[in-house]
């Protein structure tokens, strides 16, 4: 009797094919994870943004005008608060920076910029028109 050869088994080919198809499913699944976060911590830098506009106009009804005022988390949380000591609930989460500034000497109107800073775009807030709208980040919010 002849020993029976068997063919059992993936050639290289297979092998190899079913490599590069795990490789790229990795790299499909790690890009949509960094963009969903991106997209959330977008997110939590315009919240963080309204948060901070309710802030500033609570403190206007007390004082009868607004307050300069920058916050960022770095690895932290960090805690906008008044210029009179008092803690807002406006927390800016890590990596969230919040820039608000004052316009005119009376301080009656204000803007506000947050981003998230792996994100390309950066939310804006006008007390003016109390609208917040989202633009693609310029050199000058880098600073």
């Amino acid at each position: 009797m002849k020993p029976h050869r068997s063919n059992a088994g993936f050639s290289l080919v297979e092998m190899t094919t079913v490599i590069l198809i795990i490789v790229v499913l990795a790299v499909i699944y790690f890009l949509e994870i960094d963009s969903y976060r991106e997209r959330r911590m977008s997110e939590m830098a315009a919240k963080t943004l309204m948060l901070a506009a309710k802030a500033q106009e609570d403190f206007f009804a007390r004082e009868h005008r607004y307050f300069d005022a920058k916050i960022s988390g770095n690895g932290l949380n960090s805690t906008l608060t008044t210029p009179d000591g008092i803690k807002t609930q406006v927390v800016a989460p890590s990596g969230v920076v919040l820039s608000i500034k004052t316009e005119g000497f009376e301080k009656k109107a204000f803007t506000g910029n947050a981003y998230y800073k792996g994100s390309k775009i950066v939310h804006k807030y006008d007390s003016e028109t109390g609208k917040i709208t989202t633009v693609p980040r310029s050199q000058e919010d880098l600073e």
